[in-house]
């Protein structure tokens, strides 16, 4: 894909200043991505710190140089330069955007969500691509640096999961030569699927269980969804199970919730087949994503929580 100028002159130079800056609860799919371009720009004489508002989860322990990721609670300068990557809403930095502007860096957004609100000095939106692990891949090509494995982990990482382990829609030929260049470059596919999901406590079977029972469908089988209220299973095991596409996976369900109580707020995810647009629907609430897989939180408690997305996505349906 063709990378305009401007997106590249903010990463050219050597002995610069970045912040790579990551939303709440950061997935696979921002912290490869920022874990990337950290790597990067390390190796080519930058200074460069990487955090967000919440720390990374202990399922991608495994991704290289993830100890470099850290809470923020504060973002202070100098910088030059500051990241963000499949970070639609600058609201999901839960502040921390607006000191990073203050320093006078210049913001960079990558990002591949069709709603991207476009707030850097320089937005990248390539809603055609299937993760923004493909761009920051292209990125770093375009930049003639080198692709280290644990540079290609990283990305490995960020597009298995971004495109649901290579099972989504938007997957294209392009999305198969990248993952098998990453390959070639060192990132190890069985080691990311046996980390991702072959590594669960004993215990977590009983939690799956108790989960999965509360699984309900409407009755014309259209809609299925997971109401979990706080403290029923623990939230390491919540963020390590990717649990909204079990009520998915129902044949006749056109749309799945998930939707997780905590600390008063529910955090609500939306996965479609293709004939509905939940991200229309994650819109409505102050959310986003993609057409088949969106998001969005909300107030409690989580019966009226429930309750309200219903009939959302009811009405979307009809």
């Amino acid at each position: 894909m063709p990378i305009a100028d401007a997106v590249l002159a903010p990463f050219r130079g050597r002995g610069r200043r970045a912040l790579m800056l990551g939303h709440v609860h950061p997935d696979a799919d921002v912290l490869g991505t920022l874990l990337a371009l950290d790597l990067a720009l390390v190796d080519r004489g930058w200074s460069v710190v990487s955090g967000g508002p919440h720390p990374a989860p202990e399922v991608l322990s495994f991704l290289p140089g993830i100890e470099r990721y850290r809470r923020l609670d504060a973002v202070t300068g100098p910088l030059d330069v500051v990241v963000l990557t499949d970070c639609p809403n600058p609201g999901r930095t839960e502040g921390l955007i607006d000191q990073a502007r203050a320093t006078g860096a210049t913001i960079v957004n990558v990002d591949h969500h069709h709603d991207n609100r476009r707030y850097g000095d320089v937005n990248w939106v390539e809603p055609a691509a299937a993760a923004t692990g493909e761009m920051v891949y292209e990125l770093l090509v375009a930049l003639g640096a080198k692709i280290t494995p644990a540079i290609a982990m990283n990305l490995f990482t960020a597009i298995h999961m971004d495109t649901g382990s290579f099972r989504y829609s938007n997957v294209t030929p392009e999305t198969f030569r990248i993952a098998a260049a990453l390959v070639s470059a060192g990132a190890d596919p069985y080691r990311v699927s046996n980390a991702l999901y072959e590594r669960r406590p004993r215990q977590a079977l009983g939690w799956l269980g108790a989960a999965l029972s509360r699984v309900e469908v409407s009755t014309d089988g259209r809609i299925a969804w997971l109401a979990l209220p706080a403290g029923l299973v623990p939230e390491a095991f919540v963020e390590a199970e990717d649990l909204v596409n079990y009520p998915r996976s129902v044949e006749s369900v056109r749309v799945a919730c998930l939707l997780r109580e905590r600390d008063g707020q529910v955090k609500v995810s939306l996965r479609g087949k293709g004939e509905v647009d939940v991200s229309a629907i994650a819109a409505t609430f102050g959310g986003g994503g993609h057409r088949n897989a969106a998001g969005f939180t909300m107030a409690g408690p989580l019966a009226a929580a429930t309750q309200s997305v219903l009939v959302a996505v009811r009405s979307a349906i009809e």
